[in-house]
């Protein structure tokens, strides 16, 4: 008896692991970003508070999500302008927090374009963007930088800056 109940524990955990490893292989929520190759400069991102905005009388304003953007460049290098893809998972159209999902979404590449403008005085360090209609932000990618100087950098299959946010939102950290 004892033998019988240890075989259908080991059955359930390789069964309940199996389904995990299925699942976490085709949900879109959890896409690995590619990995950045000779990045002429430091890029990261964190996640802003904030996202889906209330009016008073509690109805849906925005779906979308806000990202800090940080680039760390030599002093010599002056951000003018960043083109910025960012990729993730959209909202279900008119329904707060709902994801579309399943296999013919986990395939589905969504994404929302940038182009983020600063100037000699003001160079892009870390800006801030919000997108439109994501629910989850997987990765980003930088396609193309103007430097101040007139230099530009274009994304490459040699060159390719690419990076997550970070999972960590601090939530009323000002207080």
């Amino acid at each position: 008896m004892r033998s019988a109940s240890i075989v259908f524990v080991l059955l359930f955990s390789f069964a309940s692991l199996n389904a995990r490893g299925q699942a976490g292989a085709m949900h879109p929520l959890y896409v690995q970003p590619p990995t950045s190759q000779a990045c002429p400069v430091g890029l990261s991102a964190t996640r802003e508070p904030g996202g889906p905005l209330h009016s008073v009388d509690k109805t849906f304003v925005s779906g979308g999500r806000q990202l800090r953007i940080n680039f760390t460049t030599s002093a010599s290098q002056t951000i003018a302008k960043a083109d910025i893809v960012v990729h993730g998972v959209k909202t279900l159209s008119g329904y707060e927090g709902l994801l579309l999902t399943g296999p013919s979404v986990s395939s589905q590449n969504n994404t929302e374009s940038f182009q983020l403008v600063g100037s000699a005085a003001a160079p892009l360090l870390h800006p801030v963007i919000a997108t439109r209609s994501m629910t989850a932000i997987n990765w980003l990618e930088l396609t193309r930088i103007e430097y101040a100087d007139g230099k530009v950098w274009q994304a490459s299959p040699e060159s390719r800056c690419a990076a997550a946010p970070s999972l960590l939102v601090l939530v009323d950290g000002g207080k």
